[in-house]
């Protein structure tokens, strides 16, 4: 009995096994090709790690458009980079995908590089901000005690304060909070400066400075006329010039009071006359608190009327009157110079003055003669400060929450 095709089936067999071991190596070979072309399916984290990196360092305040455009990029990457994930069959982008995650990397790169540069450029301009506000602090500090900054003391002690506070956050590397801190710092400082500056102002001041020529030339002049022994105080400079026949004879350093260069308007304010005065009274020892004094004639009839018409402005502390016992002394026992508005001495020298002077020696209290006097100088320091004084280099940063 014949087998129904055995003569053929013997010639199927290998057929069969060929195809079968061709397909097997074709899929092989397949899915090595499809695997090799297939994106990772992590989103690589580089490139959201320099993102981290470049919003750190300030790229949204500096570059705001560069930086928002890159991170769009990446956004827009991360959900391709999805969708093609989810694909069974890989589609022709997946070469631009990665030559648009190159890209990315290298315009990342770049853009960090620029803001740790412009970040750097920030830290030393408010570095160099605050440095500027803390010599203008010290330069009004200065003036403590020869015009009327008390009741500025509170305000410059903030000042100082919030530097100090701008300074630390700035070590910190928290130039957001420094720059805050800084803002405020000038805001307090500024009514100071106006104050002061309104006080100094007139030391350079042409009629102010003629009016002050005049009564020491008319003082000296009666001098020489005379022969007799006449004193000229110039505040700015802190001396009382000594003259005799109208040639300066002795100079000495002077004290004042704790506003001695403003001009006194009523009592208690801690400045010292301006104007034509003569020595009332000399008062040796056992009859003053000083080792000395000369009593001057202070108010005279036109300190009177600036005083009243001060008042009348309501320009004056309720309850205040004009002053008086404005005197040329040496130092109490204690050794003490101290002054509330009159012209103070060291002893040694006030037995001097004392010796040449007389009852009725002409005096003359002027602020400066020269309007070149330290006053301005100190002045132009303040006002140049407020006027070079640029805006701080940029608004605080607001950048969104991460």
């Amino acid at each position: 009995m014949r087998w129904w095709g055995s003569g053929r089936q013997p010639a199927k067999q290998p057929a069969v096994w060929l195809a079968a071991g061709a397909l097997i190596m074709f899929s092989f070979l397949f899915v090595g090709w499809w695997k090799a072309d297939r994106l990772p399916q992590i989103f690589p984290p580089h490139l959201e790690l320099l993102d981290q990196q470049v919003w750190s360092h300030g790229a949204e305040a500096y570059s705001l458009e560069r930086y928002r455009a890159f991170h769009q990029a990446i956004i827009d990457l991360r959900m391709q980079w999805r969708r093609e994930q989810a694909r069974w069959w890989p589609t022709a982008d997946t070469h631009t995908l990665q030559a648009t995650y190159q890209n990315l990397l290298q315009e990342g790169s770049a853009l960090l590089e620029v803001s740790k540069h412009q970040k750097s450029t920030r830290h030393q301009q408010l570095t160099t901000a605050l440095e500027s506000e803390r010599r203008q602090v010290t330069r009004l500090r200065a003036l403590i005690g020869i015009f009327d900054v008390r009741r500025n003391l509170r305000a410059l002690s903030v000042t100082e304060g919030l530097l100090n506070q701008a300074a630390s956050r700035l070590g910190q590397d928290r130039d957001n909070h420094a720059h805050i801190l800084l803002g405020q710092a000038r805001d307090s400082l500024a009514p100071i400066e106006a104050h002061v500056m309104a006080q100094m102002k007139r030391y350079g001041t042409l009629s102010q400075l003629a009016k002050w020529n005049l009564w020491a030339t008319n003082t000296v002049d009666w001098s020489s006329r005379t022969g007799g022994t006449a004193i000229v105080v110039i505040k700015a400079s802190r001396q009382l010039v000594l003259y005799r026949n109208g040639k300066p004879l002795r100079r000495f350093y002077i004290d004042l009071g704790f506003s001695g260069l403003q001009d006194k308007l009523q009592e208690g304010d801690g400045a010292t006359p301006e104007g034509q005065f003569h020595i009332q009274q000399k008062k040796g020892p056992g009859s003053t608190k000083f080792h000395k004094a000369l009593l001057l004639n202070y108010p005279t009839n036109e300190h009177r009327r600036r005083f009243q018409k001060a008042k009348l402005k309501g320009g004056l502390t309720a309850r205040r009157g004009i002053g008086d016992l404005i005197e040329i002394h040496g130092q109490q026992p204690n050794g003490n110079s101290t002054t509330n508005g009159c012209i103070a001495l060291s002893n040694t020298d006030m037995d001097a003055v004392f010796h040449l002077a007389k009852e009725g020696t002409p005096v003359t209290v002027v602020g400066a003669l020269q309007s070149d006097n330290w006053v301005m100088k100190a002045l132009g320091n303040i006002t140049d400060h407020t006027r070079q004084r640029t805006a701080l280099p940029t608004d605080s940063l607001t950048v969104r929450n991460r």
